[in-house]
Order: structure tokens, then sequence, then C-alpha cells
């Protein structure tokens, strides 16, 4: 029987329905059984330091890493590997969301002071060191954005948009003459069917154009 810490793995608490949630979002990688790890042992796995396990430890429940047996004088925390490695995977995605929304926000605001509504007012507060910074900054969250995919080229879009109407369009020229075929439509049915996509391909064009307009 395998043993990690002292503890046979088959003798691992069972989960608590939040952990259970963790473990199912976050499993541990193929191959690496779970086990009981004391705080030096899971700092190794995680590659972290004990001070950072340690910080981990406090503050409220809901954002301390789970353990299975709390440390006190003479005796050391034990973690569930499985549990810890997925709750380090869910802190790291929660602090890359917000990350992420700080940096909109940011970007948002350089925005609008250095170009936005607020326009030239707006600028004129910013000296011109200030300015280089700002643009500095912005420039650096843009990379970041489009290589995250969060932005694309309007030339990108653009041609993406066309290449989906060009296929509707192809779609919806060819199926009068297949819908006279399957369905036996006479000629006036088909000039109305016919009538009827080309007002839906002109109304769809209408709203892409528009929308790249507003852009």
């Amino acid at each position: 029987m395998a043993e990690e810490n002292g503890a046979p793995v088959s003798d691992l608490p069972p989960l608590t329905g939040r952990e259970r949630d963790l473990v199912s979002r976050f499993p541990l990688p193929p191959g690496v059984p779970d086990a009981l790890v004391n705080k030096k042992l899971l700092a190794l796995a995680l590659d972290v330091s004990t001070t950072t396990i340690d910080a981990w430890l406090v503050g409220p429940p809901e954002t301390r890493i789970p353990w299975v047996t709390m440390g006190t004088n003479g005796r050391s925390y034990e973690f569930r590997l499985s549990v810890a490695f997925a709750w380090r995977q869910a802190r790291d995605e929660a602090d890359a969301t917000d990350r992420r929304l700080a940096e909109n926000a940011v970007a948002q605001l350089r925005l609008e002071l250095l170009g936005g509504a607020q326009g030239d007012k707006s600028r004129a507060t910013l000296s011109p060191k200030d300015q280089k910074e700002a643009l500095a900054v912005e420039k650096e969250w843009m990379l970041a954005a489009h290589a995250r995919r969060d932005l694309i080229r309007a030339g990108d879009a653009v041609a993406a948009w066309e290449a989906a109407l060009g296929a509707i369009r192809d779609g919806l020229d060819a199926m009068p003459d297949v819908m006279a075929r399957e369905l036996a439509l006479d000629g006036p049915a088909v000039e109305k069917v016919q009538k009827i996509l080309d007002d839906i391909l002109r109304e769809a064009q209408a709203a892409v154009a528009a929308l790249f307009q507003e852009g």
C-alpha cells in the first residue's frame, strides 16, 4: 500500500462538496496519484516556498487553502494533494480574471483621457511625460489583448464577415433552384422565393455595414 507522509493513500478522507467541485474542474495531471502531504512536500509539489503556503493558510475560510489536519505545536499541517492543486489552479484562474478586468479598466480610462469622449480637455490634464507613459501602457495592453484573442484587427474581422456573408449569399442564390427542383415550384413561385431571399440578404448586409460604420 502506497504511503505519503505516513498516511496510506487508501485512507484519504472523503472530499467535501466544494472540494469535489474544485477537483473535478482542475484534476491532477494524468499519472499523478493523490496523497496526503505536509507543508514542505506541498511547497515542493506546487513549486512555491513554505512561506507562501503559510500565507495561503491565513484569512477567511473561503479564501484559505484547504487542509486535512490543522497544524499545532508538534504536529504538521496535512494537505490532500489533489485538493491543494485544484485550489491553487482555481486561485490562479481567479487572479488572472481579476488582472484582465483591471487591465481593461485601465486601458479604457487611458483611451478616454487620451482621445475618448472627453477629447482635448482630458488630454490637456496630462503632462507630455504622463501621456507617453499612458501610451506605452496602452500599447502593452493592446498587444497582450491581441495575443489572448480578446482583440482582432479590423481587417481580419471584415474579411471573416465577408467570407461568412459570401457563403450565405452563395447558399441563398442556389436555394430557389433547389426549391424548384425539390418542391416542384413553378416560375412565379420561384420568383417570390428569390425576392424573399434577396431581401434577407440585403438586410443582413446593411446590418453588418452599420456595425462597422459605428465601430
